[in-house]
């Protein structure tokens, strides 16, 4: 049994571990994963409790409870009881991969989408140019500057009452905001777009998290109907997602269906993590979200809609 309690005890240490992420990236890190520690936990507490290691395996449950109370309200949150004859808002944020030439397919998906709110990430130039046969349909922002391989491209339907890129360099807060007023609405909802970078070193960690802050700092900011979407390299177990959605009045548009994992769309299954999101503010509430397919991205599209609450 030392082979099981091994591997049982040091998931249990990086689950308490991770919570002290504010501290030191690499902890942050390991709180990207909290579903699979909660199985992997369950299964090694189950064979110990088992074969009679019971104060080991008591301590892998405990471990496998803690990550239960994390993952939890994902699956038993409710998003509110949704009203048909409000007005509603379909958003769509999907990181597009900027290798990626499967130009015709992401276009037919957007037509067929009937979104009001589109967000584009790693948007190259040439995407920039095949997303301009949308051009009928949307008002198209293009933030990134002449000087950058990428950025957020935004695909707007309804009345652009303001827009505002923040820059997408390194350094930069990597995100985009407006303000619109959608078909059928009376009043505009106000949307903040960001990419921060992968936290693949503690450089870029710090820049990540530096970059998430200017989003929390925005969305404190904000009254009535607002949004932060974004692939935001961070899940909902992140310290700085944690403090996003803590410090503001903003809400995971997941609570109530799933997890949802959204990134590597073409990795193993079992090591997805959802990164890519849509929050909301108290004034909204969610309806439907769902992914899509990743159509030769290493992202799936996170389709969300939203409507004004009562």
């Amino acid at each position: 049994m030392v082979i099981v309690a091994i591997p049982a005890v040091g998931l249990a240490i990086v689950t308490v571990a991770a919570f002290l992420g504010r501290w030191w990236w690499l902890l942050d890190a390991t709180a990207n994963f909290r579903p699979q520690y909660l199985v992997a936990l369950l299964a090694l507490g189950l064979v110990l409790m088992m074969a009679k290691w019971r104060r080991t395996g008591l301590v892998a449950l405990l471990a496998a409870a803690l990550n239960l109370v994390v993952v939890l309200p994902l699956f038993a949150g409710s998003p509110g009881e949704s009203d048909p004859a409000r007005p509603s808002v379909r958003v769509i944020t999907f990181n597009i991969y900027s290798p990626n030439d499967r130009y015709a397919e992401v276009i037919e998906f957007i037509q067929q989408s009937n979104a009001d709110l589109v967000f584009i990430h790693e948007a190259s130039r040439p995407w920039e140019v095949a997303l301009e046969a949308l051009g009928d349909r949307y008002r198209i922002l293009r933030p990134r500057s002449e000087d950058l391989i990428f950025g957020t491209l935004v695909l707007a339907r309804g009345t652009l009452i303001e827009w505002e890129s923040y820059g997408f360099a390194t350094a930069d807060t990597r995100a985009v905001s407006l303000s619109l007023v959608p078909e059928g609405w009376s009043e505009p909802i106000h949307a903040l777009s960001s990419h921060p970078l992968a936290p693949t070193d503690a450089d870029r960690a710090r820049l990540r998290d530096t970059q998430i802050g200017f989003a929390t700092d925005w969305a404190q900011t904000q009254t009535g109907a607002f949004i932060v979407v974004g692939d935001l390299n961070a899940t909902p177990w992140s310290w700085p997602f944690r403090r996003l959605e803590g410090s503001t009045d903003l809400r995971n548009s997941a609570i109530g269906f799933g997890i949802q994992a959204s990134y590597p769309a073409d990795g193993n299954p079992l090591l997805r993590v959802p990164i890519d999101h849509v929050l909301h503010s108290s004034a909204l509430r969610v309806r439907d979200r769902r992914l899509g397919q990743p159509l030769g991205s290493d992202h799936f599209p996170v389709i969300v809609d939203l409507e004004l609450a009562g």
